[in-house]
């Protein structure tokens, strides 16, 4: 089956646990696998990750392993099976002093697992619970205790979801949790980190020196989900390796209509610096339980797609949904066809978004067009760490762009970059030995024409054609 440009990550979980299916997943487009670690044990993920890579043998194929931590949910705490209900305009207290529900002291007192919200929030402040359902003002803060008025009706039920978008959370978007769950992902392979809950540059900043201290390379993925994220985006998008624009707690933090707004200029601001983007939330809900997408999902998928977005994510789809393999085919497919448009009405440059580029980008920008105006077959971008192949993909050429990089880390970091699809490990640098070996794997015929970039970063960087 052909693949799109546009890579697709998916989260596993037991729709996507068995060998076979992997496969399958894997042939129909996945490019990047997602391990939820909100989740899981680290034995089930563990086995997760071993049934991965047995089935990128089986296959030839090179699949990423993104772990994404879980991060300082807010939720509540304990509550009867059934919930408690709330009426429209009634008082209840969010106790952030206990974590279990106790009908016989206080049942109008609902425990609150984060102890600090009391400190985060004051009078007047929105706080909403289960993804907005309950929405509720705070009346008073006093000690440990939160007093509320809800303006909707509904049941609180445990471990729902708490989201404050007038006010600032203090939690360190690294909990306890979240490093031992690091820990084991680096002990197990993992090629991304992605971060939740993202406030500014200097939470990806603090993770970074974590990585740095135990001498790990592993690429960083910060999640947008919060207000604060979208005040501090720059920071963050210059902090960061990657970035997922995270549309359900977004759409909580603030006004649902505006997200869609956020995710283009997300996506501009990300090219502009060469960082992939991955628009995530869903893509693809109804296949959860339905064989085909609703016209809303494919458009919403194809919209991301002319967006630039790098690549597209299935979360419930693929994780705990009937359908896992259909739905990478259809959100392929879907790629396909828009890229295929793309290609034919020559909308696919990202120039001008940023009058500052500096040498390096432009060198990159060179290539490009220097494919385009000598006919050349491909593109050949020689990289040792990514630099160049980040930023020819970036250009979104419809040129095939051909990789060459001497680690197989670069090469896994890299299938999360638009177009990036033949990429070789290998110590080969002239480019007479390179034309050699694609010619010989079939990528080109003799006397097709090459474009080369390499050392894009640096002062040695250099474009030259070749013939095959």
């Amino acid at each position: 089956m052909l693949k799109s440009n546009t890579k697709i990550v998916c989260t596993l979980g037991p729709a996507s646990a068995d060998n076979r299916t992997l496969q399958k997943m894997i042939r129909a487009g996945m490019n990047v696998a997602r391990l939820n670690f909100s989740h899981g044990s680290h034995s089930s993920q563990l086995r997760l990750i071993r049934a991965l890579r047995l089935a990128e043998k089986k296959t030839g194929a090179t699949v990423a392993i993104m772990q994404d931590l879980q991060g300082p949910k807010i939720r509540l705490g304990q509550l009867p099976e059934n919930g408690v209900p709330v009426k429209h305009r009634e008082l209840f207290v969010l106790d952030c002093s206990n974590q279990i529900y106790n009908p016989h002291r206080h049942p109008r007192e609902i425990p609150v697992q984060y102890e600090q919200l009391c400190h985060d929030v004051k009078k007047g402040d929105i706080v909403l619970i289960e993804d907005g359902m309950i929405k509720t003002t705070v009346e008073k803060v006093q000690g440990k205790k939160i007093t509320v008025r809800s303006s909707t009706q509904g049941t609180l039920k445990s471990h729902k979801g708490i989201n404050v978008p007038t006010a600032s959370i203090s939690a360190d978007p690294l909990t306890e949790k979240d490093k031992e769950d690091l820990r084991f992902g680096l002990e197990s392979g993992i090629d991304f980190v992605a971060l939740s809950f993202v406030r500014q540059g200097s939470d990806i900043i603090k993770l970074r020196n974590i990585l740095r201290k135990k001498h790990s390379h592993v690429k960083i993925v910060a999640k947008i989900e919060r207000h604060e994220a979208l005040k501090n985006l720059q920071e963050i998008l210059e902090a960061t390796d990657a970035v997922m624009v995270a549309r359900g707690d977004l759409g909580v933090e603030t006004p649902a209509e505006t997200v869609p707004l956020a995710q283009k200029m997300i996506v501009r601001r990300a090219a502009e610096l060469g960082k992939p983007v991955i628009i995530a939330t869903e893509m693809l809900q109804s296949m959860v339980e339905n064989p085909r997408a609703t016209r809303a999902e494919i458009s919403d998928a194809a919209n991301a797609v002319f967006d630039h977005a790098d690549a597209l994510m299935l979360s419930n789809e693929t994780a705990t949904g009937s359908y896992p393999v259909k739905a990478v085919e259809t959100l392929s497919l879907v790629a396909q066809k828009v890229e295929q448009f793309q290609k034919n009405n020559n909308w696919t440059r990202l120039r001008h978004f940023n009058a500052r580029e500096n040498d390096s980008v432009e060198m990159c920008h060179a290539a490009t067009m220097l494919a385009d105006e000598t006919g050349a077959k491909i593109i050949v971008a020689l990289t040792d760490h990514g630099y160049t192949a980040r930023h020819v993909s970036r250009q979104r050429t419809f040129q095939p762009i051909v990789v060459v990089t001497p680690f197989q880390s670069t090469k896994r970091e890299l299938q999360l970059c638009w177009g990036l699809e033949h990429i070789f490990v290998s110590q080969l640098t002239s480019p007479a030995a390179i034309s050699k070996m694609l010619v010989a794997k079939k990528i080109l015929a003799k006397g097709d024409k090459i474009v080369f970039i390499s050392n894009a970063s640096t002062n040695n960087r250099q474009i030259t054609l070749h013939q095959a």
